[in-house]
């Protein structure tokens, strides 16, 4: 998020980035796992900046050029634009003196049917909705990019967790929201991640959750529904609040207020709209978060909304907190 604030929104960078496709995604499971993709960025991240070190790092994150076969061009590590643009003319530079057999390969670097992600398991007949977290407006306001931050994510709910949001078809008719999904929704998604990475909760950290629907209006096959509810995430522990330690006595959590509304096509059993806003107060600090001068409490916002059917599938960034197989 800070990558794309700093680096990706400037000119110079987006005109040069328009030689080149485009492609984000986690690193964590592409430098660990052994899955056909992942082994292919393996190939090449060890030539880049993290290449011939001789104390071992934990992460190969950062912008590398490559060919489609594979082929590394160029890469580096920085918020700094200046950098990336260099890093792009190089790349650039290494690409236009490559013959163009190696430029691309006659086999493709990779078989679409070998490789396991979890966008596979996107629920295309159930509910996807888009997330965007950010601060709302306070007295004293964190100077520089991340007094402006948001950041964006995106939820998922199975088909039967979604027809379990519906109430009866009859004004007044009330259900409270699928204990484990709203539980998921706290622990993936009530995070503090405007300006950064940070942890999922665990389920003892939701110390309470409410979300009822309710049916407010009925018109042929569309049904209108409020939500309402509250959330609270306490949670203490030992751990760093800024990268790389050191570790130390921390307490961090979110207090807020659940407010939405729904349109539910009962004829085609699915829903046409869906919005929810927890606003409320948020403290504390995690490792990479950007907080460490920032504990709170300060007022913070998450909204969602429903993704069009048409968008690409992205999955929740910490899909392995949903435990789906």
């Amino acid at each position: 998020m800070a990558t794309r604030r700093s680096v990706w929104s400037d000119e110079d960078v987006q005109r040069a980035a328009r030689a080149f496709v485009p492609v984000a995604d986690e690193v964590s499971r592409l430098q660990r796992d052994k899955e056909p993709d992942c082994v292919f960025f393996q190939g090449f991240c060890e030539l880049g900046h993290y290449g011939g070190k001789t104390k071992p790092s934990n992460t190969r994150q950062g912008i590398y050029a490559v060919t489609p076969g594979g082929r590394f061009l160029a890469s580096c590590n920085t918020r700094d634009a200046d950098e990336v643009l260099a890093m792009l003319a190089k790349a650039k530079k290494a690409w236009d003196a490559m013959p163009p057999a190696q430029r691309r390969p006659a086999d493709a670097a990779l078989d679409p049917a070998a490789v396991r992600r979890f966008e596979q398991l996107r629920p295309t007949d159930g509910l996807v909705l888009r997330v965007y977290s950010r601060d709302l407006p306070r007295q004293k306001v964190t100077p520089g990019w991340r007094g402006q931050a948001w950041n964006q994510d995106h939820a998922w709910f199975r088909r039967d967790e979604a027809l379990a949001m519906v109430p009866d078809a009859e004004v007044g008719a009330e259900r409270p929201f699928p204990a484990e999904a709203l539980l998921r929704m706290a622990r993936v998604h009530l995070v503090d991640n405007v300006r950064g990475q940070t942890m999922a909760h665990g389920p003892q950290h939701v110390v309470a959750r409410r979300l009822v629907a309710r049916t407010v209006a009925l018109a042929g096959d569309v049904q209108s529904i409020l939500f309402e509810g509250a959330v609270r995430i306490e949670r203490s522990g030992t751990w760093a609040s800024r990268g790389y330690g050191p570790d130390r006595p921390q307490r961090l959590g979110f207090d807020a207020q659940l407010l939405g509304a729904a349109k539910f096509d009962r004829k085609g059993q699915r829903f046409t709209e869906w919005r929810l806003l927890a606003v409320g107060m948020r403290h504390g600090a995690t490792e990479f978060n950007g907080r460490l001068d920032d504990f709170g409490p300060a007022p913070m916002g998450v909204a969602f909304d429903l993704q069009p059917d048409d968008a690409a599938a992205v999955a929740p960034s910490m899909h392995w907190a949903y435990g789906w197989k």
